[in-house]
């Protein structure tokens, strides 16, 4: 993090000032350039305004100054409304002047490419050459809510209040703060700020985050992300937020190839694979929401996991009506997450007070007969038991017409049991807005749709994600060999070396010369013949692999076989020899991958191997490199691994041997020129018996020559 962005001081500039600029304000009421000051007025904001604009005597009833040297006082903030090359003047300006932070609303930066990336450089070194803290530029503006800090042209802070909440919005695109604002106070939800980070030119959303996780005026953040700028600066942000048990929610943008397409045009960044952005996020502990809504609703939401830190991961359904109570029920169990019933001490404590709910998967007081004093029962009983996790109350109809009769009885129960009682989070099944409103002002979380309260009940009672590993490392002998290697791809006899060096390996094998005879096979049948060669990568498509051939005369005939079929279909294959392996047998295959993303860097890969890794793309995704837990998590995602995982009776694979596999090719990130390694199929054998690797690649880049010592 740069030094202009750290410390409380930092924090109070950005979103609470005692002061700020608003340089190219306008005059015209509607104008894009009039909405700063106009919100700032509207929202109550208490410090000092100054209105610059050299062509004015006043701005909306305030005095005009005609340029940042002739104010009063340093503002702590200014909010740049110019054109582009002008806006390089005012950061210039504002660093001769000395404010702390400028935030640039000018496109025509590095989103527009060629000369818009140098008017950038420009721009960051006019701020940095005086330590101003650049956000921008193409941003919307800053939001402080509870100081009515509302510096941002977004049309959408035009209300006549901003709702106050406890999450700090951090958006690559301006637009969607509004849209993020606006449907948060459609339930009752609001966000403590909102910072359009625009191209993260110099502050991105892993600088501001860890600036505000540090502020105790936030307990949760929620992140609209089309692509990661500086994603260790991200990681950073997560790790310290995870310290403090802030929970991060991200939605992320560009999950389709024409969405990665838009994205990109849009930022003006390289955008990584949709897969490796979400498993980087969530890899760092970040969760990744399904709908945009979901975002807005769980962000909050997660504040509650410290208070199920000491309680059962499940959840109890508590409903007014028995279809609603089903749906979300059912909806939570998608998720495989845990659910239980009413227990037998909730029971017990009910009963004593003349009340009975009938034996069920879901606590149902329909029966019992919902009223206010019934309903604040239940909830009491439920949120004092032990034995209870998470309770999601689903209310019927009386949600949407008698909010009094079961929503105002379960906001009372949860501001009477305090923070050492289960927490509570809410579905009203009918459009009930005035309900959630009402759930979320009195701090019970409340959703819109089964499908997001499901997320969040996921996310709520998830185990936290393994703690990232230290950086990889290679052994001596394996980084020797992969300096030896040339750029390109690597044959299968230099591949499967290293793969065994690094412990994962092959069967038993021989390699004969391109134009040897046969020797004898000094290990036992059934035997596989492949050819090596690093110009083919798909060898059973190019007739390269002979299978199950059961004795050396069998190997012979089909040595001589494919030496003529090559030398026909692809005779500018160079082929290095010829490799004899012991076919082996075991439960499964599976794949092992690695690679170099654009954005998130190396990643990791673990799922069905063998022609089903096409059919199905049942992988799971990681940073690289991963600690065996990491591993042991990423194999437990892949549903798949069911065949393996001894399902109905069925033998068990080493599965433990393929986390130990997925780990030691994770250790790759350690050398910058292997862009891509492949084990596929990898044989999963039965339990402690350990995998197989069947068939490898590895590309490497070319050396870089200020590095390479060799002679």
């Amino acid at each position: 993090m740069t030094g202009s962005a750290r410390g409380p001081a930092f924090v109070d500039a950005l979103l609470r000032p005692r002061s700020v600029a608003i340089i190219g304000a306008s005059d015209t009421a509607g104008r894009l350039t009039a909405r700063p000051q106009a919100f700032l007025a509207r929202h109550g904001y208490a410090g000092t305004v100054y209105p610059v604009n050299p062509r004015r005597e006043t701005v909306q009833g305030a005095r005009a100054w005609p340029s940042l040297a002739a104010l009063p006082q340093v503002p702590d903030h200014a909010y740049i409304l110019l054109d582009t090359e002008r806006a390089i003047g005012a950061v210039a300006e504002c660093a001769a002047a000395g404010v702390r932070v400028a935030t640039v609303l000018a496109d025509g930066f590095a989103e527009s490419g060629g000369e818009g990336i140098a008017r950038q450089a420009r721009l960051v070194a006019a701020a940095r050459e005086a330590g101003v803290a650049l956000i921008g530029p193409n941003s919307t503006g800053v939001v402080g809510s509870a100081a009515g800090f509302s510096a941002t042209t977004n049309a959408a802070f035009a209300v006549d209040a901003l709702p106050q909440g406890r999450t700090a919005v951090l958006s690559q695109s301006g637009s969607v703060i509004g849209a993020i604002m606006s449907r948060g106070a459609a339930t009752g939800r609001g966000f403590g700020a909102f910072v359009s980070v625009g191209n993260e030119a110099m502050l991105g959303v892993g600088e501001l985050g860890e600036a505000l996780v540090e502020d105790e005026a936030f307990d949760s953040f929620a992140l609209f992300v089309e692509t990661l700028r500086r994603p260790e600066r991200v990681a950073a942000f997560a790790a310290r937020a995870r310290a403090l048990g802030k929970p991060i929610t991200a939605f992320l943008v560009g999950r389709s190839e024409a969405g990665r397409a838009l994205a990109q045009s849009h930022t003006g960044a390289m955008i990584g694979g949709p897969r490796a952005l979400a498993s980087f996020l969530a890899h760092h502990g970040i969760v990744v929401a399904d709908s945009f809504e979901g975002m807005i609703e769980t962000a909050g939401a997660l504040s509650l996991r410290t208070r199920l830190a000491s309680r059962p991961k499940r959840a109890t359904v508590l409903t007014t009506t028995g279809g609603g109570g089903g749906m979300v029920y059912d909806g939570i169990a998608l998720r495989s997450s845990a659910l239980a019933g009413l227990s037998p001490r909730a029971d017990a404590a009910l009963r004593a007070e003349g009340i009975a709910i009938k034996p069920g998967l879901i606590v149902d007081v329909t029966f019992a007969g919902a009223r206010y004093e019934t309903m604040k029962a239940v909830v009491a009983a439920l949120a004092s038991d032990p034995e209870t996790g998470l309770i999601v109350a689903a209310i019927g109809s009386s949600a949407q017409f008698n909010p009094e009769i079961a929503v105002r009885p379960i906001v009372d129960a949860v501001a009477e049991l305090g923070p050492e009682a289960a927490p509570v989070i809410a579905m009203p099944v009918p459009h009930a807005p005035e309900s959630l409103a009402l759930f979320n002002d009195g701090g019970v979380p409340a959703f819109r749709t089964v499908e997001s309260c499901a997320q969040a009940v996921a996310a709520l009672l998830a185990d936290p994600a393994p703690a990232p590993p230290g950086p990889a490392r290679l052994p001596d002998a394996v980084t020797e060999r992969l300096a030896a290697l040339p750029e390109g791809l690597a044959d299968e006899i230099a591949a499967a070396d290293i793969f065994a060096t690094l412990g994962i390996a092959g069967p038993q094998c021989l390699h004969v010369g391109a134009d040897e005879p046969l020797p004898d096979l000094p290990f036992a049948g059934p035997y596989v013949l492949k050819a090596v060669s690093a110009d083919l990568p798909h060898k059973s498509e190019a007739g390269a692999v002979r299978l199950d051939l059961a004795g050396r005369s069998d190997v012979a005939a089909a040595l001589l076989d494919m030496r003529a079929h090559l030398a026909r279909q692809v005779p500018e294959a160079r082929i290095r020899g010829y490799m004899v392996a012991q076919m082996a047998r075991g439960l499964g295959e599976a794949i092992l991958g690695f690679t170099r993303d654009p954005v998130t860097g190396p990643m990791v890969s673990v799922g069905l191997g063998g022609v089903m890794t096409e059919i199905f793309a049942d992988l799971a995704v990681s940073p690289a490199p991963v600690s065996r837990d990491g591993a042991r998590a990423m194999i437990a995602s892949v549903k798949s691994f069911a065949l393996l995982r001894g399902y109905r009776g069925a033998p068990e694979g080493d599965l433990d041997a393929l986390a130990d596999g997925l780990v030691a090719l994770s250790q790759l990130a350690a050398e910058p020129r292997v862009t891509e390694a492949e084990i596929n199929p990898v044989l999963v054998r039965e339990h402690a018996r350990g995998i197989l690797a069947l068939d490898a690649v590895i590309r490497m880049a070319p050396r870089d020559p200020a590095l390479d010592t060799r002679d």
